[in-house]
């Protein structure tokens, strides 16, 4: 009995280990805290940042929305202006409710979408803890244009998207991040529901990360990652 009685107290003891390390992984999860800056400190990527192929990917704009009905070809032909992407307007600045947001720990400000800014700020809040440190003037955000040679909007069109430390991951450049990096952007990304450029099966874009998920789903997990309670 003395025996029996020592394992169930080990186990006891491994199984409060086993809880108190879950409490305190859920500890880590600190809260996004929100500092919004003058416009000014934001910075929108260059005119000449993108090409014909930035975010022209496979199925990138299976949520585009535009003024003509489903189905038909009117985008590509160039007859329909793109109006939305996942449920979120593409547009100027005040317009769609981009504000600019300072990185905490950091001296970089992104313009972003409001109302999923804890998204796409707590992602480049830890790539600057996790990954590597983000450089200003480096980084970007909201720009109201489209793809450069083409007629469709970029993400960063509708605010739900930004460029990190871009001229260090440039546009078609393949394996600019190491193994271990990877798994931690891909772990990151799951956590804030963005899809990265890296992974494109076509041109990779290394420096791009962009909200995918539809509008419900990312306000809704923006609004549980502010209140610490991410996923």
């Amino acid at each position: 009995m003395a025996v029996r009685g020592q394992k169930g107290k080990s186990a006891l003891r491994i199984a409060k280990g086993f809880v108190a390390e879950q409490l305190d992984e859920r500890l880590e999860e600190e809260p996004v805290v929100l500092e919004e800056v003058d416009p000014s400190e934001g910075t929108a990527p260059p005119e000449d940042w993108d090409t014909h192929a930035h975010e022209d990917d496979e199925d990138v704009w299976e949520g585009v929305e535009t003024s003509v009905a489903a189905g038909k070809s009117s985008l590509e032909a160039g007859r329909a202006k793109p109006r939305s992407i996942n449920g979120f307007s593409v547009g100027p600045a005040k317009r769609i409710g981009v504000k600019t947001y300072r990185v905490p720990g950091t001296n970089v400000s992104l313009p972003v979408r409001a109302i999923i800014a804890p998204l796409l700020i707590g992602f480049a809040k830890e790539f600057h803890q996790k990954v590597e440190k983000l450089r200003k003037g480096w980084c970007w955000g909201h720009a109201n244009r489209n793809i450069r040679g083409s007629k469709r909007p970029s993400f960063h069109a509708a605010g739900i998207a930004i460029d990190l430390n871009a001229p260090k991951h440039p546009l078609g450049r393949k394996g600019t991040f190491s193994a271990a990096q990877r798994k931690t952007i891909n772990a990151l990304c799951k956590k804030y529901g963005l899809r990265w450029g890296g992974n494109y099966r076509r041109r990779k874009d290394e420096m791009h990360f962009e909200v995918i998920l539809p509008r419900a789903k990312a306000v809704a997990l923006a609004k549980r990652i502010q209140k610490g309670g991410a996923r």
